[in-house]
């Protein structure tokens, strides 16, 4: 096979790739716009609720310059490659961002699971803040190509070419394994919660546990996936699933919010100590209970909408 066959290959496997990373997001939103209408619309917003659209819409619209990235169709000119370039820079800020919000969300999540435990969200904090620092450095000064390891940009009619040197690789594997370690530290997180919690049955909190543990899988299974290419692919297929893993994590995050507002959820084991009027379309995420005798005897209002695990549903994660 000669080396331009051989190229061919690896640029069409980069335009696959991408191909269905685009049809799964785009084909997910609208086979689940039914469920963001009906379980979110109407909201107020608050962090929980604004992080969810900004999630979900920030993928959407934020998709569409990679789009032209892998399909722009026109004739090589140093115009193009220019272009190319400033939307390469674009695509790696943007996965950084896209993974940031997810990580805010999952953050949020494992804390109210850990009732508003100041330890776990310093843990998760200082992960987080790691693996940010990695992703920046790994795009601002990561290793430049080395003498004989450079990747030449190729004149293509169709899309920009995306060859990646293996100096350069080193870093943004090591910006996805600190992405994988913090996923990593969120799934060890909710495992631990759902070994030592002693409430049979199905709950609000059993839904988290499968739901978390569903989603760390299969994220798992895909940003190893994308560290291989960098580690061991050709140049011009080096992170070629980067998208797709960007796009199967939001949906997977849209997926674990659509769940926890699951209507069925309000009829688990005493959801509700008043009125039965509330459902999870009601409430932004969860927030944790007080015990009415830390607070004096008084009633708050998060001693409302409990489920037996201490977990509620209330507007706001916030006080």
């Amino acid at each position: 096979m000669s080396t331009d066959v051989r190229t061919q290959l690896e640029v069409n496997t980069n335009y696959f790739l991408n191909l269905v990373a685009f049809t799964l997001l785009y084909y997910e939103y609208f086979i689940t716009l039914e469920l963001e209408v009906s379980r979110f619309w109407g909201l107020r917003f608050n962090v929980p609720n604004v992080l969810f659209f900004a999630n979900r819409y920030g993928m959407l619209l934020g998709t569409i310059p990679i789009v032209v990235q892998y399909f722009w169709t026109t004739e090589p000119t140093p115009h193009k490659h220019a272009i190319c370039q400033t939307l390469h820079v674009y695509h790696e800020w943007f996965a950084v961002v896209t993974q940031t919000i997810i990580g805010v969300m999952l953050i949020l999540r494992t804390y109210a699971l850990y009732e508003r435990n100041k330890r776990v969200l310093g843990l998760m904090v200082f992960v987080s803040l790691g693996v940010i620092g990695t992703s920046a450095w790994s795009i601002i000064a990561g290793p430049a190509a080395k003498l004989g390891d450079e990747v030449f940009q190729l004149d293509l009619y169709i899309g920009c070419s995306s060859g990646i040197s293996f100096s350069q690789s080193i870093g943004l594997a090591s910006a996805w394994g600190g992405m994988g370690l913090f996923d990593s530290t969120i799934f060890i997180l909710t495992l631990y919660k759902a070994l030592s919690r002693r409430t049979p049955g199905l709950d609000l909190v059993t839904v988290l546990l499968r739901d978390g543990s569903i989603y760390f899988g299969i994220i798992l299974l895909v940003n190893v996936a994308n560290i291989l290419t960098y580690v061991v692919a050709t140049p011009y297929t080096r992170g070629a699933p980067t998208t797709l893993a960007n796009v199967i994590s939001s949906i997977m995050i849209s997926r674990l919010n659509f769940h926890l507002r699951d209507p069925s959820l309000s009829t688990m084991s005493g959801r509700f100590s008043h009125s039965g009027s509330a459902t999870l379309t009601n409430g932004a995420m969860f927030s944790t209970y007080m015990d009415p005798s830390t607070c004096g005897g008084r009633e708050t209002t998060h001693q409302r909408d409990l489920n037996p695990n201490g977990i509620e549903l209330e507007d706001s994660l916030y006080p």
